[in-house]
């Protein structure tokens, strides 16, 4: 009798450790669905940003790059001594921050 109850007992356990790792995999499927419902339009927006950035053609900004090496010698180390390098990175990067702002729906262009 006491094996009856004891495989009874045994049964009910694994039902009730069966509906435990159920409700932890269900939370955890939705747990990932609410994370995914955030991060996917996020991902798309960064998909066409990325698009668009492919799209736009850098071929007559590349071909003047050659111009750098005809600088003279003399030039270029007083050039890198000053930090001319550094300040034409920080105004190009400010122009760039400027350009891409100014893209945004509903702002002055010209300003």
């Amino acid at each position: 009798m006491g094996a009856l109850f004891t495989s009874l007992f045994a049964k009910i356990a694994a039902v009730a450790k069966w509906f435990g790792d159920l409700f932890v995999a269900v939370f955890q499927a939705l747990w990932d669905l609410l994370r995914d419902a955030v991060c996917w339009p996020f991902e798309q927006l960064l998909d066409i940003a990325v698009s668009a950035l492919g799209a736009i053609d850098v071929s007559a900004i590349t071909g003047q790059l050659g111009v750098f090496s005809q600088i003279p010698a003399g030039v270029a180390e007083v050039m890198a001594a000053s930090g001319a390098g550094v300040c034409f990175s920080i105004i190009a990067g400010a122009l760039a921050v400027r350009f891409v702002l100014q893209l945004i729906p509903f702002t002055r262009l010209g300003s």
